[in-house]
C-alpha cells in the first residue's frame, strides 16, 4: 500500500509539473479570470490525489484532466450566473421592501392580529378554518379530515368567523376607511 501511494504521488506531481500552466490557460479562457483558474485546476489534481486509487481505469489522463478543467471551469461559470441571479433578487426584494416598510408593518400587525384571533377560538373552530383559509382545503375536505359531517365543518367556521368579526372590530374598521381613503 505504502508502494503505491508513493507512486501515486510521484504520479500526481508529474501530471501537476507537465500540464499545469496549459491546464490553467485552458480554464481561463472559459472563465476569463486567471486566480480562479489556479483554483479550478488546483482543486482538480486535490480531487484525483483523493481518489487515485478509483483513477486506474483513465487511459489518458492529459484528456482527462482536460475534460475535469473544462467541466469544473464551466460548473464555476454556472455557479456565478445562480450567484448572480440570486444577488439581482435579495436586490429586488430589499428594494420592493425598503419601498413598502410602512405597508408591510401594518400589514404585520394586522396579520399578527389575525393570528392571535385564531390562537382565541376553541380548538375545534380553529383547525377548520385553518384548514378552510390556510390550506385552501374545501368543506367536504375538511370533514374527511377531522372526520366530523360537512355540517358541523360549515358551523364550525361560520362560529368562528363571528367570534374574528367581533375580536377584530377595530382592525376592519380602520381597513374601511383606509379603503374609502384610497377611493
Amino acid at each position: 500500500m505504502e508502494f503505491i501511494k508513493i507512486s501515486s504521488e510521484q504520479k500526481i506531481k508529474e501530471l501537476f509539473d507537465n500540464h499545469f500552466h496549459n491546464l490553467v490557460f485552458h480554464s481561463v479562457k472559459i472563465t476569463n479570470d486567471y486566480n480562479q483558474s489556479e483554483e479550478i485546476v488546483q482543486d482538480v489534481f486535490v480531487k484525483i490525489w483523493q481518489n487515485f486509487e478509483q483513477s486506474g481505469h483513465i487511459s489518458d489522463f492529459k484528456s482527462y484532466l482536460y475534460r475535469a478543467v473544462h467541466n469544473s471551469s464551466l460548473n464555476y461559470l454556472r455557479h456565478i450566473k445562480i450567484k448572480q441571479k440570486y444577488n439581482e433578487e435579495i436586490t429586488k426584494t430589499y428594494n420592493d421592501i425598503d419601498n413598502s416598510t410602512e405597508e408591510t408593518l401594518v400589514e404585520n400587525e394586522n396579520t399578527n392580529r389575525i393570528h392571535l384571533a385564531i390562537n382565541k377560538l376553541p380548538d375545534n373552530w380553529k383547525e377548520a378554518i385553518i384548514l378552510s383559509k390556510y390550506d385552501k382545503l374545501k368543506y367536504h375536505e375538511i370533514a374527511i379530515k377531522m372526520n366530523i359531517s360537512q355540517k358541523t365543518v360549515e358551523k364550525y367556521i361560520s362560529k368562528a368567523l363571528q367570534f374574528m368579526r367581533k375580536e377584530l372590530t377595530d382592525l376592519f374598521i380602520t381597513m374601511a376607511i383606509i379603503i374609502n381613503f384610497i377611493r
